[in-house]
């Protein structure tokens, strides 16, 4: 339990379900600081909009929905942020500066302002610091289940903790999702906002579902810790270095990643992707998201087909050069092609070693020393199900 925080959820009418969670509050009980990372997608939603333009220095309160994305909603979606925030702000005795918003559901709806409002008193009333559970829960879409991590920093006087969401619409650089981290260890804005856009990239950059980037991932971390850290120190009594904070803040992403691409919507796989042997590591990385976002090498592995022609396919289509005679691909560590040719295997004994949850494929290029990792799924029958009738 991170200290200094308070969590509460509510069912306000936004989602069709009755009584379904919709409206997750976070409550801050000293202003924290914070650092933040958006969509890199042109089109973004309402509360993005409303946080960077308003939302300066400390904060004292989030407010996060499930069920509309208040995505493409002009300036009445972020009107709309405005009155609820200034409703909000009265109840916790704040200042409306002090509120961040984040959104995720059906793009191009507005929020049903008046349903929200009228469940706040009870959303403030609920709050409690062992409420992380039910907060999780309250920004669910179609996630199956809802993903919290927590670690205990060395000593145990100090705590990290996250709750993420998503499930699909799920690209690198973003991946679609929303993700809270918090943190009593005192940390300062600036050093949240210098170690964050790393931390990003070794997390929530290095998964994929299905190539398409949201218009609403948001990252945020907070510091609920009074005061700053001294000097890279670890700061007065903690008698750990800060390095140590950074390092758990990244084990906690980084599983919080992992939760959020083994419930992509419908799947049934999770595959852990290296490129390696890459002449450069903007080029492993080009090959690895391009095949991460492949649908045919996705859909080969949904059913247990070990076609290597599918993915060496995708990497030379990564928009960077490569030697085909001499990438190496293998799977469950199976050797299946080599000198960019097949190697002889036997069909069923490798549809056996892919009909499993946690799959490996390595893909080695042989042109260098540099590499490249990230985990994707599977495409399966039910992606499309779930994504053919998603706004009904």
């Amino acid at each position: 339990m991170v200290k200094g925080v308070q969590f509460s959820a509510a069912a306000s009418g936004i989602k069709a379900g009755a009584g379904e969670l919709d409206l997750g509050l976070v409550f801050f009980s000293e202003p924290a600081p914070v650092a933040a990372l958006y969509t890199r997608n042109s089109v973004k939603a309402a509360h993005i909009l409303y946080n960077t333009q308003r939302a300066q220095g400390r904060v004292r309160a989030l407010l996060v929905n499930s069920g509309c994305a208040n995505a493409c909603t002009g300036r009445v979606g972020v009107e709309d942020l405005a009155f609820i925030a200034g409703r909000l702000a009265g109840l916790l005795a704040i200042r409306q500066e002090e509120i961040l918003f984040a959104s995720t559901g059906v793009i191009g709806k507005r929020l049903p302002v008046e349903t929200m409002t009228a469940a706040l008193p009870g959303l403030v009333a609920k709050l409690g610091e062992k409420n992380l559970d039910v907060f999780a829960h309250a920004i669910m879409t179609t996630d199956t289940y809802p993903k919290i991590v927590e670690e205990a920093l060395p000593g145990g006087t100090h705590r990290v903790a996250g709750a993420a969401k998503g499930a699909g619409m799920m690209n690198p650089l973003f991946a679609t999702m929303l993700a809270f981290v918090f943190t009593d260890y005192p940390l300062d804005a600036m050093r949240l906002k210098r170690m964050l856009p790393a931390l990003g990239r070794q997390s929530f950059e290095r998964i994929s579902v299905d190539g398409d980037t949201s218009t609403n991932d948001t990252v945020l971390l907070f510091s609920t810790g009074s005061g700053t850290a001294a000097g890279g120190s670890g700061g007065a009594g903690t008698g750990y270095h800060t390095a140590a904070v950074k390092a758990a803040i990244g084990r906690v992403m980084k599983a919080l990643a992992l939760l959020v691409v083994k419930d992509g919507e419908g799947a049934s796989k999770v595959i852990h992707l290296t490129v390696k042997g890459a002449a450069s590591t903007h080029a492993a990385e080009r090959i690895a998201r391009r095949i991460a976002a492949s649908p045919l090498v996705k859909t080969a592995f949904f059913g247990c087909d070990p076609n290597w022609g599918r993915i060496i396919a995708a990497a030379g289509d990564a928009g960077v050069p490569i030697r085909p005679r001499q990438v190496e691909i293998a799977i469950q560590g199976e050797r299946l092609a080599r000198h960019g040719v097949e190697v002889p295997f036997i069909e069923e004994e490798m549809k056996k070693l892919m009909d499993s949850r946690e799959i490996e494929l390595v893909v080695n290029l042989h042109d260098g020393r540099a590499a490249y990792d990230m985990y994707t799924c599977d495409l399966t029958y039910d992606y499309v199900r779930i994504n053919a009738s998603y706004r009904t």
